[in-house]
């Protein structure tokens, strides 16, 4: 992800998730050591995700695909990107937050491994809760 990529990243997370989108400073941490944002892009940006690997496991903090290539491998690339340089940062595990509402995001995630490990909840707004799950990279 580029500097100039913000605004677009913002825009798609705000259709995407409304109030629990991130605000545009958020988007700017992105440039933090020890994250890696990623785009997406084919004739145009498709989707981004972003990655949170400072501490000992890896933590993805987002995963957006635009509205219309959702379904077409988007979200699997995304995430497959930020598998792969946690595993080659030496991180043994990787965490996420998802909406239990959020039966595409849920699959995608079984299909990758991650198994569940908890619940939070009014994570995401006080009718919406999070799971949290959890994959070994090793």
């Amino acid at each position: 992800m580029e500097e100039e990529d913000i605004s677009w990243a913002h825009n798609l997370d705000v259709i995407l998730f409304s109030d629990a989108a991130w605000d545009k400073q958020e988007m700017l941490e992105a440039f933090l050591p020890g994250r890696r944002f990623v785009v997406a892009e084919k004739e145009g940006r498709l989707g981004w995700a972003g990655m949170d690997a400072s501490g000992t496991r890896a933590h993805i903090l987002s995963i957006d695909v635009e509205p219309n290539f959702q379904g077409r491998g988007v979200g699997t690339a995304l995430i497959s990107s930020l598998l792969s340089s946690a595993q080659r940062m030496g991180k043994a595990k990787c965490v996420l937050e998802v909406a239990c509402s959020n039966a595409p995001a849920l699959a995608l995630y079984k299909k990758f491994g991650f198994s569940a490990k908890g619940r939070i909840k009014g994570y995401y707004s006080p009718s919406l809760d999070a799971l949290v799950m959890e994959k070994d990279l090793d």
